[in-house]
């Protein structure tokens, strides 16, 4: 029986270690989770001690996919769940920054978000279809990106880069984030 559900597990949530006690100059949250979209396991990376996952990107992915479709003609992201993400990307009169990643040299994951009425189809790799109330779709995002939002706050405040670019990258990045989370309060 195939059971309509899609939910996120946050298994952990860290900074890169190599920064040893200035976890202050990481600026992406890493860590462990899995996605299950019915009875398949999308996403897991628990199992790997080595492998940690850009949870910051995911979380700015999952948001948009609030509003937008994520297909192959139509991407949020070069996939939603990057194994690495590296590098902000953004132009001026964008609002929206392109997170870029090495996927799927580095393993990521991914599958299709396409909205309809007031229901979302999840279309996973192997063909399976499963399609859940937009509402259920928004709650289990939601309380993942609150999640991610919450490690940030509990965090020590990051120190912007030096460089203007990357500076006004990550500080687009946020705006990004509070725009599209403040959708949904």
């Amino acid at each position: 029986m195939n059971r309509k559900i899609f939910k996120i597990e946050l298994k952990k949530i860290h900074w890169l270690e190599n920064y040893g006690d200035e976890d202050n100059l990481d600026l992406c949250a890493h860590g462990k989770v899995c996605v299950t979209i019915s009875d398949e396991i999308i996403a897991d990376n628990s199992s790997d001690s080595n492998d940690c996952w850009s949870l910051t990107a995911m979380a700015l992915h999952l948001l948009r996919t609030l509003e937008l479709n994520h297909t192959s003609e139509s991407l949020v992201g070069d996939c939603l769940v990057p194994g690495e993400g590296h590098h902000i990307d953004h132009h001026q009169n964008d609002p929206m920054v392109h997170i870029e990643t090495v996927y799927p040299m580095v393993e990521g994951k991914n599958w299709w978000v396409i909205h309809q009425d007031n229901q979302v189809r999840l279309l996973t790799k192997s063909n399976s279809e499963t399609i859940i109330p937009f509402e259920d779709y928004k709650y289990e995002v939601l309380k993942f990106v609150d999640k991610v939002q919450d490690f940030y706050e509990s965090s020590k405040p990051k120190t912007l880069p030096k460089d203007e670019y990357d500076k006004d990258g990550y500080l687009k990045l946020w705006k990004e984030w509070e725009l599209r989370r403040n959708k949904w309060k």
